[in-house]
C-alpha cells in the first residue's frame, strides 16, 4: 500500500496536527512505501534514509505560519508528482491549501481520500491564531468558513476521530460518511525512559507545555499558584501565540506577587521529555483539546496530571492519575487537589505514576499504525466505483475555490472534464461579486480558514508576500493595528 500523507506545517511547527502528520509519515515508512507533502523555502524533492519521499512545496512564511504558494507552477508539480507515486490513498491532517489540493488530485484519479480532524467541527472558528483578524467574527466570514470547511469533509472519503467526544461532534455537524475513531500515536519509548520526579524534594514543579494563547487559559494556573505553598513553582513552557497575552499574564505574576511563575519560553519536542521528568504534577486549564499530546505525553513520562475537564482530560484522566476538575471550579479547588498530590507518601505517588503510564500504553505508534492500516484497507474495499459522483464532486470543489487557473489545470490533466465556474456573485462564499472574483482562491481559503491551519502568530511577512498585488477591497482586512499601503499590509507591532 502506497500511502501520501500531506501536512500544512514544516518539520517541527504546527502544533499537534504538524507534529502527528511528520511522525505518522515516518512511522509508516518504516513498513510501507510513504510520501510525505508539506511546505518548504522551494518546491523539491528528497528521499530520506528510511526511504520517506518528501515533496516540499515553495511557501512564505516563517515558524508556524508556513504558507504554501499554490502558483500554477506549484500545483503541477504536486500533481506530477501524485501521478509518479500512485498512492493507494491519501491522509491529510488540515481541510485547507495543500490538502484541498490532494482531494481535488485524488477525485480526479479515484484514490480514497482521508482527512483526520484535530479540530471539532462545531468550534472550527476557535482553533488557532485568528484572533488577529477582526472580521474573522463576523457573520459574513463565519458562514464562508463553514461552508468550506463542510464542503471539504463532504468530499472526503473517510474521517478519523480522535475520540468519542469528536465522534460526536463530527456527526452532529452532519458528516454521513465513513468514520474510524482512532487516537494520537506516540513514541512511548521515549517517555518510558523518564525517571519519576522526586515528591521528598523541597521544590515541588508544576509544568505547563504548549501555545500561551487565551484558549490555554494560562492565567487560571496563575491563579491556582496563589493558593499553594511558595515551595510550589509553575514552568509555563511553550511559545507565546498572542504577546498582549504572555504580557498580561506576567503582569499578573508581579500583581500577585508570585516571583515562582516561570516562563520558560518556546523548546523543541525534543526537549519535552526532560521538562516532563522534572515534574511533579503536569497542569492544564485549557478550555478545550480534542486530544492534546502533552497530556498524552506527560501520562506516559510517568507524571500525574490534573486539569480542567475538557475533551482530552475527560477522556484520559481521573483520580487515579491525577485529578480531574470540573471546568467551572475555582483556582483553589484545583489547587487542592495539585497539593493532595504532592503531599502523597512516596510510595502512593510512585503507583499514581505507574497507573499514569499505563493509562496511554495503548497510544503508541505500533498500535495506531497497525489500526491506521486497517481503516485504509476497508475504506479501499468498500469505495464504489462511480464515477459520475466523483465528477459532481470535484466540480463541487472548484465552485467553492472559485479559482479559473485551477479549473483550467483539471481539465487539462482530464480532457473529459470541463467545468464551468457560476457567474460572479453566484455562490454564498463570495458575496463581494467582482471583486471577490479577482482574489485567487488561495488567497480566499487563506483569509478564511487562518484559525483552522495556523496555531502560531502568523507574520506580517507571509501574508503581506501572499497579498501583493491581488485587487482586495481595504474594508476586508480591518484588522487590529494594521493599514493597507499600495497592496501591502503593515503593522505597527510587526505581527499579525
Amino acid at each position: 500500500m502506497r500511502i501520501a500523507v500531506i501536512s500544512l506545517f514544516k518539520q517541527g511547527f504546527g502544533g499537534g496536527s504538524g507534529r502527528v502528520a511528520h511522525e505518522m509519515a515516518r512511522q509508516f515508512a518504516i513498513e510501507r512505501d510513504v510520501a510525505l507533502i508539506c511546505p518548504g523555502e522551494g518546491t523539491e524533492l528528497h528521499i530520506e534514509e528510511n526511504g520517506l519521499r518528501v515533496l516540499s512545496v515553495q511557501s512564505v512564511g516563517e515558524r508556524h505560519a508556513c504558507v504554501p504558494r499554490l502558483s500554477r507552477k506549484n500545483i503541477n508539480a504536486m500533481f506530477d508528482f501524485l501521478d509518479a507515486f500512485r498512492p493507494d490513498i491519501i491522509h491529510a491532517h488540515e481541510p485547507a491549501s495543500l490538502s484541498l489540493m490532494g482531494q481535488i488530485w485524488a477525485k480526479m484519479r479515484d484514490v480514497p481520500f482521508v482527512y483526520t480532524a484535530h479540530v471539532l467541527p462545531s468550534h472550527v472558528l476557535e482553533f488557532g491564531a485568528a484572533d488577529a483578524f477582526s472580521f474573522a467574527n463576523n457573520p459574513v466570514t463565519e458562514t464562508a468558513v463553514r461552508a468550506v470547511f463542510d464542503n471539504f469533509l463532504r468530499n472526503c472519503d473517510a474521517l478519523i476521530a480522535l475520540n468519542r467526544p469528536a465522534l460526536v461532534d463530527i456527526r452532529a455537524s452532519g458528516y454521513e460518511g465513513d468514520l474510524f475513531t482512532i487516537h494520537n500515536g506516540r513514541d512511548l519509548s521515549t517517555f518510558d525512559a523518564c525517571p519519576i520526579a522526586d515528591v521528598t524534594s523541597p521544590l515541588r514543579v508544576l509544568t505547563f507545555v504548549g501555545f500561551i494563547c487565551e484558549r490555554k487559559n494560562q492565567r487560571y494556573l496563575v491563579e491556582v499558584l496563589r493558593h499553594l505553598p511558595a515551595n510550589y513553582c509553575l514552568r509555563l513552557v511553550g511559545e507565546a501565540m498572542e504577546a498582549d497575552y504572555e504580557r498580561e499574564l506576567q503582569s499578573l505574576a508581579d500583581g500577585l506577587g508570585l516571583g515562582n511563575v516561570v516562563f520558560a519560553g518556546p523548546v523543541t519536542f525534543e526537549e519535552i521529555p526532560r521538562h516532563l521528568q522534572e515534574t511533579h504534577v503536569f497542569v492544564s486549564a485549557s478550555r478545550m483539546e480534542v486530544q492534546s499530546l502533552v497530556i498524552i505525553e506527560a501520562l506516559a513520562s510517568g507524571t500525574p496530571v490534573v486539569g480542567l475537564a475538557n475533551e482530552t482530560i475527560d477522556e484520559l484522566v481521573d483520580a487515579g492519575v491525577g485529578g480531574r476538575v470540573p471546568s467551572d471550579a475555582s483556582p483553589e479547588v484545583f489547587a487542592r487537589r495539585v497539593a493532595e498530590i504532592c503531599n502523597l507518601p512516596p510510595v502512593e505517588y510512585e503507583r499514581m505514576c505507574g497507573n499514569a503510564r499505563q493509562r496511554v500504553a495503548h497510544l503508541d505508534w505500533s498500535t495506531v499504525r497497525d489500526m491506521t492500516v486497517r481503516a485504509y484497507e476497508r475504506i479501499a474495499s468498500a469505495r464504489p466505483d462511480d464515477t459520475v459522483t466523483l465528477r459532481a464532486q470535484l466540480a463541487g470543489i472548484l465552485d467553492q475555490i472559485r479559482s479559473t487557473e485551477l479549473g483550467e489545470i483539471v481539465a487539462e490533466r482530464l480532457p473529459a472534464f470541463r467545468h464551468r465556474p457560476r457567474p460572479h456573485g453566484g455562490h454564498a462564499l463570495f458575496p463581494f461579486g467582482e471583486q471577490a472574483s479577482r482574489v485567487s482562491g488561495a488567497t480566499w481559503f487563506y483569509a478564511g480558514l487562518t484559525r483552522v491551519v495556523s496555531t502560531g502568530i502568523i507574520s506580517t511577512r507571509a501574508v503581506s508576500s501572499t497579498l501583493t498585488h491581488t485587487s482586495i477591497p481595504p474594508r476586508l482586512f480591518r484588522m487590529k493595528g494594521l493599514r493597507m499601503d499600495g497592496g501591502r499590509i503593515h503593522t505597527d507591532e510587526h505581527r499579525l
